[in-house]
């Protein structure tokens, strides 16, 4: 534990981190193939259940770690261990009941809500993926222990664990389901009850079925998650040594722990629902919209589309498609990026509430400064690479549906500097949050989301725009998002940001990588095969950008020294000039 302390919130980024590479890349195994046996009407299926998911998640579970990581953080801070201990038995109680009531909502209203999305199929991907949000509950209380903690191994864990049964679970169940649906065709020419006339209508009717099996293994993958920080709470025995036990005193009663614990958890939650209705908003606007368009001016739309849409999807389910090519393939892609800066906000959160609840301005500012950067250095290059490399990168992860990547490669270009935006705003939400602004980011993305809605409104009917507009909503929702509550930060908490440093280093280096990697994939596609040559792109734009941000001296000696065993990594560096 002192190890960990001495290093600060930097040790518990880069254990986040790794855990997030882990998972990301496990997901790739799931998602890649899984989208394979779907396609862009199945994953429209589901990619229902979970933009309805999201948001009930926002609202029931998503203020439980960040309200127990803050007062436990801030509890050990100021000596209170048993208060840190009981935190924990009192959110337990009280968000387990708060999650049943979440997953009931889900389950009941699977029906209403499907067809309000004109999306009748998704019916039993939601109704499968209802209990996670229980599991979701246990599994959020106990990470917020740990964080608060500044442990952050049991979550990275956790997090694994959930990847891999999903990995198993979900491609199991989803290509079993397809199986005997289409056998049962074969033999009997209906599939689970419904008459098909063709294979092909076969293959259509089998989809909803085979998408809530996958869902079903998403379900069984969070009970994995919730079963091992149980396991690993029970074992590991709190992290409170007997010395910090007998010092502490008292601890305080339930209902002012719980009190504290809500008053914490209901901004977060209300700022997290804001979030994730932004997703919420393109299921509903764009999916709404698209139709709109596709019933005004079908010929203009499919014009567009020509030869990029399969045999079987027909006008009355184009929207589904042109959302399904969407949320599909290129939301995860774009997704990568703020995932990745999610690490950041969540261990830094704890260092800078237990650095702002004694009064450690020094600290705060070092963290402050240390995290945007770390923050900056992994978005920009991301997400211009993202931009840049967005067709090559399509092809190369979705090989086996080349024309759902033909479709939404256009969008996914902008949808890259949309990424910079979230990511950065999401530790800037982190700060604020742990400095007693929680209600922040609630205002401005309310407003944000605002934004977005009237822009899908009037560009996504657009017939020309079609899906290709979706982004711009995104893009101007955080872009004001991010500004204003820099903003803010800045003059609520009295920090010094250098911008230059900070950010202009970064995205300098980031333009570098972003034009070196698609000039390298141009040049790469005429020699060899245009994966081998995406491939070959991204090495290339990525040591372009490490010899950038050496040359420039963006990573400053401090920065390596946060980092375990920096010592040695700093001297080398510092011996070559190459810190700033």
């Amino acid at each position: 534990m002192e190890q960990r302390h001495r290093h600060g919130y930097l040790y518990g980024t880069m254990v986040l981190a790794a855990g997030t590479v882990v998972v990301k890349l496990i997901g790739a195994l799931f998602k890649i193939p899984l989208t394979n046996i779907l396609g862009g009407v199945g994953m429209s299926y589901f990619n229902v259940a979970y933009e309805l998911y999201y948001p009930l998640y926002a609202l029931f579970v998503s203020g439980v770690p960040v309200a127990v990581s803050k007062l436990v953080s801030e509890s050990m801070a100021c000596g209170r261990a048993r208060d840190a201990r009981k935190l924990l038995r009192v959110a337990g109680a009280a968000f387990l009941a708060v999650g049943a009531a979440g997953s009931l909502l889900m389950f009941f209203g699977a029906g209403w809500f499907s067809a309000r999305v004109q999306n009748p199929g998704s019916v039993w991907a939601v109704r499968m993926l209802s209990p996670a949000l229980f599991f979701g509950c246990l599994m959020a209380a106990l990470r917020g222990y740990w964080q608060g903690m500044q442990d952050m191994a049991p979550t990275a864990v956790s997090q694994i664990v959930e990847a891999v049964a999903k990995l198993a679970f979900g491609l199991a169940l989803s290509y079993g389901v397809t199986v005997a649906g289409l056998r049962q065709f074969a033999l009997e020419g209906t599939v689970f009850g419904a008459p098909c006339a063709s294979a092909q209508e076969a293959q259509i009717a089998v989809l909803p079925y085979a998408a809530a099996g996958a869902i079903l293994g998403v379900t069984v993958s969070t009970l994995c998650g919730a079963v091992y920080m149980a396991a690993r709470h029970r074992l590991g025995r709190g992290a409170i040594t007997p010395e910090q036990w007998k010092a502490s005193p008292p601890a305080a009663p339930s209902r002012a722990l719980l009190k504290r614990l809500v008053a914490i958890a209901v901004p977060v939650c209300v700022a997290s629902l804001i979030t994730n209705l932004t997703s919420f908003i393109d299921l509903i606007s764009v999916m709404n919209r698209l139709g709109h368009a596709i019933t005004r001016h079908p010929g203009v739309i499919e014009g567009i589309y020509e030869g990029l849409i399969p045999g079987g999807v027909g006008r009355e389910m184009l929207a589904s498609y042109l959302y399904g090519c969407y949320s599909g393939l290129a939301v995860p892609v774009y997704n990568l990026v703020p995932s990745l800066t999610t690490t950041i906000g969540v261990s830094l959160l704890p260092a800078v509430s237990a650095a702002w609840a004694v009064r450690d301005r020094r600290a705060l500012e070092r963290n402050v400064a240390s995290a945007l950067r770390l923050a900056s250095l992994i978005a920009m290059p991301a997400g211009l690479g993202i931009c840049a490399m967005a067709g090559p990168v399509l092809r190369l992860l979705f090989f086996s549906k080349p024309m759902e990547s033909a479709v939404i490669s256009p969008a996914l270009h902008l949808m890259g500097l949309s990424a910079i935006f979230v990511a950065l705003s999401l530790p800037v939400n982190a700060i604020l949050q742990a400095v007693g602004r929680a209600d922040l980011p609630v205002k401005l993305l309310l407003a944000g989301g605002g934004l977005k809605l009237v822009l899908n409104f009037l560009l996504v009917a657009v017939p020309r725009l079609n899906i290709q507009a979706a982004p711009v909503g995104t893009l101007v929702c955080y872009a004001f998002v991010l500004f204003v509550s820099f903003g803010v930060l800045v003059n609520s908490t009295g920090v010094r940001i250098p911008v230059g440093p900070v950010f202009g280093k970064p995205f300098f280096a980031a333009v570098c990588c972003a034009v070196g990697a698609w000039a390298a994939n141009g040049l790469l596609e005429r020699v060899c095969g245009s994966q081998l040559a995406a491939v070959g792109g991204v090495s290339i734009g990525v040591v372009i950008y490490v010899f950038v941000v050496l040359l420039t001296k963006t990573v400053t000696k401090e920065d390596i020294l946060m980092v375990p065993g920096g010592e040695k990594f700093a001297k080398l560096l510092e011996k070559r000039s190459l810190l700033g």
